[in-house]
This record gives structure tokens, C-alpha cells and sequence, in this order.
């Protein structure tokens, strides 16, 4: 595309090592430090765990090769540090393992800081950059330590400077790059990435399915422009192997898998058949698979004997969504006046689907005469995932440039002029200056006093205006929250998206504290420029960020004083509760139920339908609460009840951006837009999701339908104390939405 062409002779770069001189100082971030000298390191090629007794996260392929450092054979350090990163081109989340290995033993104690600095000429834009600091403890005794952590990114590419600190001093030989400029993010946005499970610990090519029925319909395979000539994997498992192991599909065996729900951000759909599920679960590593399915991603399990059986291997819902009906144009499908014809019924033999949380899972009926599912099937599976193919369009949000639905979701009153008492202020000045001043002074024969009286008002009313500015919006911190938590009945688990808007008349000292386990994205107002323009712009540090195993702290440069600064937070919410009901419907005319609420929060103005389609009312639930009575209610009742409680709570904000805002210079300055217009032609849908998979359930269901599907339930309660970030903080106008499947 255009705005990627503009970078294009750093694309594709494959992964370098250089080296960067030391930092003389562990605090300092000016942005206009240049290298003093550059030699190579040395790097070893990607590998799986090469010793399994550090139990180091895995790191889903593809993944750049191991940076080790010291860079000098010569080694006085005492310790060595292996690097390794995941190639992330996407904003979003990158994952790093880093190991540590003593030259004998620890002696003491010894506390170190690994950090990365965006690269400006590796990641793109060089305005969005970032400081992440890891530190490592290196514990007396050991010979080695370890950790995994997920890096925040808000650019494309994942090229990185990289230094290494102890007791705030860089240490020598110890400054590097790692990474890639590989900044072509926008194919990874527009096509459908696949990650294939194995049951076994390693995979077998040689004993994987015939893929050649997913891979030859998909144009990025490589191996498309040899179509019937590739063989299957049996015949030639070293051709699939080479070609798996750079992305951007892969398989992965079962040791590659990683506890962590955002190693699998950068793909869009998980395959597995139900002995890989099976075993996922026996060995742990389901969790994180269901974490992410539960935030937005696709599963897909083929080889399911029935439908029954499709539902119990995943533990999913047993009732099948109305919503969710295959309903799109077939391969054979052709356009009849402009009207699609839904799919053939027998179809629904074949794939069935489920919701998981924001999420979706496939079922792939095991047919007799293929080995795996047909290219017919898995065309209708990715024409069925429409927006979730873009990692993009699944969060929401565009950390890169940001957009104007920014003002949908910010903190009324504060930030803004206050219009109406300005202009009475003004206005008192025009009768001073004018009516009174200069009246009294020329009664008096003085009206050469104008001359002083008129500049001291001014100033006056200035500074009346500037102070009543200040304040007015307060020195304390203040925050409109709106909490998405999406609840799966069977387990009991829950993904949230939590979209944040913060102004701090003073900015706080000690940053914002997110969880260990979210993803992180900032939200600007796209007013930054376009693609186009920010590409060419200086390089700049946005903040520091800190990771440590159970928060990541972003400093108060990402909250300045006196300005809006909005967050989109996506994260995985386990054993949250549940939600169940219990019908007496023997008399037709006076049906009854009771609720019974699990969570460790009340609910209110809670919304239930059950598996008959009949809907229940109760405007209050206490927490872990049993037999709360409630009240039928009819379809109509319902309807009304479900739009009120979702306008009630709506985000206002005019969508300024209804097409891609190409201006007469051709730039682009809404990325969502745009990739949603490209999704839009390539699946022949009609359906704009904007602000998310959370965000685009809620006004799919509640403002646009005015129902929700047999066995779910929505309601309303107050943001968890959790997801605040900063203490003292001031709530207005803030919701916790809790919806999902009952159990």
C-alpha cells in the first residue's frame, strides 16, 4: 500500500545485531544521541528451549535469532545474557526471553536492567517511541535466571537499541541491537495468520494433515504459485518446515506453546484437532489459548465426530446462537440483483460455531472421505471471521495514529475552555474599559488614565480567566472509565476490554500501574498527522515503561498535566464468577425464577434470557448472592429495556471519520478505516466494527437488535477498584458493562 511503500527499503530487513555505544547515564533520554561506534555481535539462530530447566516461556515462531551479550569474547562480568525476540511487525505486544548464566556462581545479589529503546530507523513512526526497562534479579547462589515479558509497542517493526544496567550504570560491552525493521504491518492486518497445534511435544512435518486444502486459497503461502505441484507434508516435510518456521502461518508442538495469552496476539485463528485440545489441557496450556479466545481471538477445532462432541471438547455453550447462523455467500455463490444468497443448509452439518467471549470457535465436522477439512471449508470459516482477522480491528484501537472517535469516551467539562464564563468575563472588561472607566475619567478631564486603567484590566481579566481555568478543572486526577467484561458461563472466565480516559491537574509522580498480564495500547485523538507525514517527523521518546512480574508502570510522561490521555486495556479475567437462573414455568400465566450470582460484585438492572428465548428482569443482584428473585418480562419490554440500558451509557462523540479521509495529497489518517474497507471488499461483508469485538457485541446486540441470544444475560455494575491507575483517582460517568453466556 501506499503509506508502507514509503518506507519500503526497510522492509523486510532480516534481523540484525549491531552495536551502539553506552549510555553514560541510566536516566537520560535525550533523542538526539548519536553512536560513537558500531561493531557486530554475535547471534546464534532461533531456536526452541535449549535447556528446559530455565523454563523460559516459549516464544511462538517466528522469532529473530539470540543476541548474546557480552559482545567481546572477552567476558568480565561474570554472567552471560541470551536475548531472544518474537518478530512482531504490529503494534501490540512482543515477546522477550531473556536468560542470564553465571560464569560460575552468583556471589551476592546482583540486580540488573535490560532496556530497550525504539529504534527509530527500525520502527515506524520514530515519533511513537518507547523506553522499556526489564529488570532481572540474579539471586546468590544460582547459575542462571530467567524471565518472559511482553513488550508494549505502538509503531511498526521491532527493532530495538538495546544497553544493559546495573546499580544505574550501563555495564560494558553490553549495548546492542535486536530486531528487525520489518515495518510491513499491514498485510499481517489483512489477511488471515493461522497457528496449527499439534498433540505431540515437537512437531512431526512429516506427520502433520494435508494442508494443501487451507494453504493453496491463501494468497500470502508461498507455495500458492506452485499449486499442484507441492506435495503433502509426508512427501516433503522439509519444504513445510522451512516454510513454517518464517511465518506468517506456523505449527507448533506442544512445548512451543506459551502460558501467556498474548504470545498469540499476532495471529487471528488457533487449529486444533481434539486430541491436541486433549492434551492442551492435561499439560496447562490451554488457558492461555482460552485467554485469548475469550479477548477476541478464533479457535477452530476440525475433526469433530458431531456437533455435541465439537461443544464438550472445547467446554463451550450448548446452545447454538441464532446470531452466529451461517449466513454469506458460498464459493458456488454467485451476486443475484446485489442479494446474497445464504449458504446451503447442509453447511450447517459441516461448521458450527460458538461464541467465546469476544471470540468465536469452529467446529469442523470429520468427513469420511478427506483426511482434513476441504478448501471449501475453511474459505467459509474466513469468510465467517470478517474484522477478526486484523488484530487491528479486534482491539478497537490504533495505538500508531490514533482517531477521532477519541472524543467518544472523554472526561465532559475538564480540559476544555469554560466558553460562557469567559465570555462574561470579557464582557465585564468591554463595560469596565468602556461605559465605566472611561466615562468616570473623562468627567474627572483624565482621560489620558485610559491609557493605564485599560492594560491593568486586561491583565486582570487575563489572569481572572487563566486562574478560573485552573481552577475549575482541579488539581487532583480524574477518570471516565467504561469496563467491558465479556463472561463465559461453562468455565467461569472472563475476557475485559477497559477503555480509560485520565486528566491529572497536577501529573502523578508515581505513573500508571497496569496489570502484569494486560495489553496495554494508548489512544490518541489522530491528530498527530497522517501515516504519510509522521513517517518523515524527528524521533521521540513518548515515555518509560517498566515491566515487573505482576504490573507494568508507565511513567507520568504518559499523563501529563492538565491534558486527556485515554488507554484501551485488554486482559483476561479467570474464575470471575458466574451467573446462573432457575425457571418454575408449570403455570403459563405465573412463570417464576431465581438468580444465583457468583461474582464477588453486585449487579444491577440485570437482563437475563433463558434457553427457552423467554427474558427475566431483576434491577438488583447482590453479590454471591443465591434465589434473588426476578421478573418476567415480555419481547417488548425487553427490547425497551436493553436499548435504554445501553444508551444510558453510550459514548456520544460524532464519528468525525465516515470514510478513509484522504485528503487532495492522498494521505491516510485512520488506519482502521481503511484496513476495515479493505476487509470489507476481500470477505463481502457489509459491517463496519470500529471500536472492537467487546464494544461491537454491545451495539450489535443491545442498540441495533434490542436482543441478545437464548442463555446470555446483560447487565450493569460498578468499575472494579482494579483498574483504576491511579489512586485518589476521581470517577465520572464511568460503567462497568457485565455480559455473556449463563451457566
Amino acid at each position: 500500500m501506499r503509506f508502507i511503500a514509503l518506507r519500503i527499503t526497510i522492509v523486510c530487513v532480516a534481523a540484525i545485531v549491531l552495536v551502539s555505544p553506552a549510555q553514560a547515564d541510566d536516566t537520560q533520554r535525550d533523542d538526539n544521541q548519536s553512536d560513537a561506534s558500531q561493531t557486530s555481535s554475535t547471534t546464534i539462530p532461533p531456536s526452541s528451549n535449549t535447556n528446559p530447566t530455565l523454563l523460559l516461556d516459549p516464544l511462538l515462531p517466528p522469532t529473530s535469532g539470540t543476541l548474546r551479550l557480552p559482545t567481546t569474547k572477552a567476558n568480565t562480568l561474570g554472567f552471560t545474557l541470551h536475548i531472544e525476540l518474537a518478530k512482531q511487525p504490529s503494534s501490540g505486544s512482543v515477546p522477550v526471553n531473556i536468560i542470564a548464566r553465571s560464569t560460575s556462581t552468583f556471589a551476592a545479589d546482583r540486580r540488573l536492567t535490560i532496556r530497550f529503546r525504539s529504534d527509530p530507523d527500525g520502527q515506524l513512526p520514530p515519533t511513537n517511541g518507547l523506553i522499556i526497562d526489564v529488570p532481572l534479579l540474579l539471586p546468590q547462589g544460582a547459575t542462571s535466571a530467567r524471565v518472559t515479558r511482553y513488550l508494549p509497542k505502538f509503531s511498526a517493526g521491532y527493532q530495538y537499541q538495546l544497553a544493559v544496567y546495573e546499580q544505574g550504570r550501563p555495564l560494558e560491552d553490553c549495548v546492542a541491537k535486536i530486531g528487525a525493521a520489518d515495518t510491513d504491518f499491514y498485510s499481517n492486518e489483512q489477511h488471515l495468520n493461522w497457528l496449527l497445534i499439534t498433540d505431540s511435544d515437537v512437531v512431526d512435518y512429516a506427520a502433520l494433515p494435508d494442508l494443501r486444502g487451507l494453504i493453496y486459497h491463501d494468497p500470502q503461502f508461498t507455495a500458492s504459485s506452485y499449486r499442484g505441484t507441492v506435495g503433502a507434508p509426508r512427501d516433503d516435510p522439509r519444504f513445510y518446515e522451512s516454510v513454517f518456521s518464517n511465518g506468517p502461518h506456523g505449527v507448533a508442538g506442544q512445548s512451543d506453546l506459551p502460558t501467556d495469552w498474548r504470545g498469540y496476539q499476532h495471529y487471528d485463528l488457533i487449529i486444533v484437532d481434539p486430541s491436541a485440545v486433549k492434551t492442551a489441557m492435561e499439560n496447562g496450556k490451554y488457558k492461555a489459548i482460552q485467554q485469548w479466545v475469550l479477548n477476541g481471538g478464533s479457535i477452530a477445532l476440525y475433526d469433530s465426530a458431531s456437533e455435541q462432541s465439537f461443544v464438550d471438547v472445547l467446554e463451550l455453550t450448548a446452545e447454538r446462537p441464532k446470531s452466529l447462523a451461517l449466513n454469506f455467500i458460498t464459493p458456488e455463490s454467485v451476486f443475484d440483483e446485489n442479494i446474497r444468497r445464504p449458504v446451503d443448509e447442509s453447511w450447517n452439518q459441516k461448521i458450527w460455531l460458538r461464541p467465546l467471549g469476544a471470540g468465536i470457535a469452529f467446529g469442523l465436522r470429520k468427513l469420511d472421505d478427506e483426511e482434513f477439512p476441504s478448501a471449501r471449508q475453511w474459505w467459509v470459516v474466513e469468510h465467517t471471521l470478517g474484522h477478526r482477522i486484523s488484530p487491528m480491528l479486534r482491539r478497537g484501537v490504533d495505538p500508531i495514529l490514533g482517531d477521532r472517535r477519541f472524543g467518544r469516551w472523554l472526561i465532559p467539562g475538564v480540559a476544555q475552555p469554560p466558553v460562557y464564563t469567559f465570555m462574561g468575563l470579557l464582557a465585564l472588561f468591554v463595560i469596565l474599559v468602556g461605559p465605566v472607566a472611561y466615562r468616570s475619567t473623562a468627567k474627572r478631564g483624565r482621560t489620558y488614565l485610559m491609557f493605564l486603567i485599560a492594560p491593568v484590566l486586561a491583565i486582570v481579566t487575563t489572569a481572572l480567566m487563566f486562574t478560573y481555568g485552573i481552577l475549575s478543572d482541579g488539581f487532583g486526577t480524574s477518570a471516565r472509565i467504561r469496563q467491558l467484561t465479556w463472561v463465559d458461563g461453562v468455565s467461569g472466565n472472563a475476557g475485559e476490554r477497559v477503555q480509560s480516559t485520565y486528566f491529572a491537574g497536577l501529573r502523578p509522580t508515581e505513573g500508571l500501574s497496569f496489570a502484569g498480564d494486560a495489553e496495554v495500547m494508548r489512544y490518541s485523538d489522530g491528530s498527530a498527522g497522517s501515516w504519510e507525514e509522521l513517517t518523515e517527523r524527528s524521533p521521540a521518546i513518548l515515555g518509560n515503561i517498566r515491566l515487573e512480574s505482576d504490573q507494568q508502570v508507565f511513567d507520568s510522561a504518559f499523563l501529563p498535566s492538565r491534558q486527556q490521555r485515554q488507554f484501551i486495556v485488554h486482559q483476561p479475567r479467570e474464575q470471575i464468577g458466574t451467573l446462573s437462573i432457575a425457571t418454575e414455568k408449570l403455570d403459563p400465566f405465573s412463570p417464576s425464577a431465581t438468580i444465583t450470582n457468583r461474582f464477588d460484585f453486585a449487579l444491577r438492572q440485570c437482563i437475563l434470557r433463558d434457553t427457552d428465548g423467554d427474558y427475566w428482569f431483576a434491577d438488583h443482584v447482590p453479590s454471591d448472592s443465591e434465589k434473588v428473585h426476578c421478573i418476567a418480562i415480555t419481547r417488548a419490554q425487553s427490547s425497551k429495556l436493553i436499548g435504554d440500558l445501553y444508551n444510558q451509557f453510550r459514548p456520544m462523540e460524532e464519528d468525525l471519520y465516515r470514510s478513509p479521509q484522504r485528503s487532495f495529497r492522498r494521505t491516510t489518517r485512520d488506519l482502521i478505516i481503511t484496513i476495515s474497507e479493505q476487509i470489507k471488499h476481500q470477505s463481502m461483508s457489509q459491517t463496519d466494527v470500529l471500536s472492537g469485538s467487546f464494544e461491537h457485541w454491545l451495539n450489535q446486540r443491545m442498540q441495533l437488535e434490542g436482543e441478545i441470544p437464548h442463555d446470555h444475560f446483560v447487565a450493569v455494575s460498578d468499575v472494579s477498584s482494579d483498574v483504576v491507575l491511579v489512586s485518589g483517582t476521581e470517577l465520572v460517568d464511568s460503567v462497568r458493562f457485565v455480559f455473556g453466556t449463563l451457566k
